[in-house]
C-alpha cells in the first residue's frame, strides 16, 4: 500500500509537469489561435495519464528515468508540429522550463532536508509550485521570449545552460542520485551531500534567470535610449530648419522696410498724377506684404520673439486665443536648436488640444522669463477629461503621437533642467525649468 509521502509524490509529479508544460509554451511564444489552445489542452491529459499509468506499473523511480521519452519528447514534437513552433527555438524552451521546473523541486530537498520529514518536504513542494510559476512567468518568461527570438546568436548563447543542464541532470545527476540512495540509510531522508548536489544548480539557474531578465531590461532602455535619440535628433534638425526659415522671413521684413522709400516714391507719383485710388491699391498690397513677414514684438530674444511671433499666426487661422508673456534677454546660454524644438513641441501640443475644443475654450498662455537664474517656461490650454500619466509624461492615444513630450523632457534633462506635465481641473500644464 502507498504511503502519503507516496501519493503526494505522484501529485507533485502531475503538478510539474502542468508546470513544465505551461512554461515550455509561454517561452516559446505561447498560443496563437484558439485551435493550438484547444490542442495542448486536449494533450496535456493524455500526457498525465500516461504518467500516472507509468508510475502505478513501474514505481517513481522507472517513471523519473522515463520522463524524456514520456514527456519531454512528446511536448518537444507538440510545440514543433501542432503550436509550429521553430525546432531549435521548441528545444530551447522544453531545456529551459526544465530548468526552471529544479526551484520548487528544490524547495522541497531542502525543507526535508531540514525537517527530517520526507512529507514536509512534499507539501512544501506542492505549495510553491504556483507562486513560483506565476513569479517566473510575470519576469523571466517576457525576457527569455525576447532573447530566443532576438537573433540566432542570442538564442545559442541562452541555450548553453538549460541545455547543459538537462544532459546534466540525466546523467551525472541521475547517477550520485541513485549512489545516494544505495548507500544511505532508509531512516535519512536527505544527506548534506545530496542536498548541496540539489542546491548547486538550483542557484546556478536563479542566478541565470536573473541575468537574462536583468539583461533583457537593461538592452531593452538601452534600445528605447537610442530610439528617443534619434527622434531627438530628427525633431532638433526640423526645429534648425523651421528656425532658419523664420530667420528668412525676417530678413525679408526688413527688406520690406529698407525698400520703403521705394514705396513711398511710387505713391507720391501716383498722388502727384492724381491717381488716388491706384495709390490706395498700393498701399494696401504694400501693407499685405509687409504683414505677412513682419513677426510680432513679444521680447528681446531674437529666438523666441520669432517662434511666438510664428505660432501666433497659426493660433489666430485655428481661432486659438494665444497670450504670450515674455521677459527674456538677447541672449541665452541655452542653444539656440534646443530651445526651439523645446518650445515649438510645447505650443504645437498646446495648438492640437486647444484647436479641438469649443470655440470658448479655445485659449493658451505662454510665460518666459528668468527667475533666480532659471529660465521658467510655462505653456497652459484647457484639456478634457483625464489625461493618463505614465512616468510622468501623459500617454497619447493616438498612433503616432505622444513623442514631444519625451523630447522636452529629453531636452531639459540634457540642459541640466527639470520639466513637469499636470493636469488638474481642466487644464494641461507644461512647466520647465533649465539654469542660465
Amino acid at each position: 500500500m502507498m504511503s502519503l509521502v507516496d501519493i503526494l509524490g505522484g501529485v507533485n509529479a502531475g503538478l510539474v509537469f502542468f508546470f513544465g508544460a505551461a512554461l515550455s509554451v509561454a517561452i516559446a511564444g505561447g498560443c496563437k489561435s484558439g485551435r493550438e489552445c484547444v490542442l495542448l489542452f486536449a494533450l496535456c491529459p493524455v500526457f498525465l495519464a500516461v504518467q500516472t499509468a507509468s508510475w502505478l506499473v513501474w514505481g517513481l523511480d522507472a517513471t523519473k528515468r522515463l520522463y524524456p521519452l514520456m514527456v519531454h519528447l512528446p511536448l518537444l514534437l507538440l510545440l514543433i508540429f501542432g503550436l509550429k513552433k521553430p525546432v531549435d527555438i521548441s528545444l530551447v524552451s522544453v531545456c529551459a522550463a526544465y530548468l526552471c521546473c529544479q526551484l520548487p523541486r528544490c524547495t522541497g530537498i531542502v525543507t526535508a532536508a531540514a525537517t527530517g520529514s520526507a512529507l514536509v518536504g512534499q507539501i512544501v513542494y506542492s505549495v510553491t509550485i504556483a507562486p513560483i510559476f506565476v513569479f517566473l512567468l510575470r519576469y523571466f518568461v517576457p525576457s527569455a521570449r525576447d532573447t530566443i527570438t532576438e537573433s540566432r546568436k542570442s538564442l545559442l548563447l541562452f541555450s548553453c545552460l538549460p541545455v547543459l543542464y538537462y544532459i546534466y541532470d540525466y546523467t551525472v545527476a541521475t547517477r550520485i542520485n541513485l549512489l545516494y540512495a544505495e548507500i544511505l540509510s532508509p531512516n535519512i531522508t536527505y544527506s548534506t551531500g545530496q542536498v548541496v548536489a540539489e542546491t548547486l544548480p538550483t542557484v546556478v539557474g536563479l542566478l541565470y534567470m536573473a541575468y537574462t531578465t536583468a539583461y533583457r531590461q537593461q538592452l531593452q532602455q538601452h534600445s528605447q535610449t537610442q530610439m528617443q535619440s534619434s527622434l531627438l535628433s530628427t525633431q532638433l534638425k526640423q526645429a534648425e530648419k523651421e528656425l532658419a526659415a523664420l530667420r528668412r522671413s525676417e530678413s525679408q521684413s526688413a527688406l520690406y522696410r529698407h525698400d520703403m522709400r521705394h514705396h513711398l516714391t511710387v505713391l507720391n507719383a501716383f498722388l502727384a498724377e492724381g491717381k488716388v485710388q491706384q495709390a490706395q491699391e498700393y498701399i494696401s498690397e504694400v501693407q499685405s506684404g509687409i504683414e505677412s513677414v513682419t513677426p510680432k514684438r513679444f521680447c528681446d530674444n531674437e529666438l523666441v520673439n520669432l517662434l511666438c511671433s510664428a505660432f501666433s499666426d497659426r493660433a489666430e487661422r485655428l481661432d486659438v486665443r494665444l497670450t504670450v508673456k515674455a521677459e527674456l534677454p538677447p541672449m541665452l546660454s541655452i542653444p539656440d536648436i534646443e530651445l526651439c524644438a523645446l518650445l515649438s513641441n510645447g505650443l504645437e501640443n498646446a495648438l492640437a488640444a486647444a484647436g479641438a475644443l469649443d470655440e470658448n475654450r479655445r485659449w493658451i498662455s505662454c510665460f518666459c522669463g528668468i527667475r533666480a537664474s532659471k529660465l521658467l517656461i510655462e505653456i497652459k490650454n484647457p484639456c478634457v477629461g483625464t489625461i493618463p500619466m505614465r512616468d510622468g509624461l501623459p500617454v497619447s492615444q493616438r498612433e503616432g503621437h505622444g513623442y514631444g513630450c519625451r523630447s522636452i523632457q529629453t531636452i531639459t534633462q540634457t540642459c541640466h533642467g527639470l520639466c513637469e506635465f499636470t493636469a488638474e481641473d481642466g487644464i494641461f500644464t507644461l512647466r520647465a525649468a533649465m539654469p542660465v
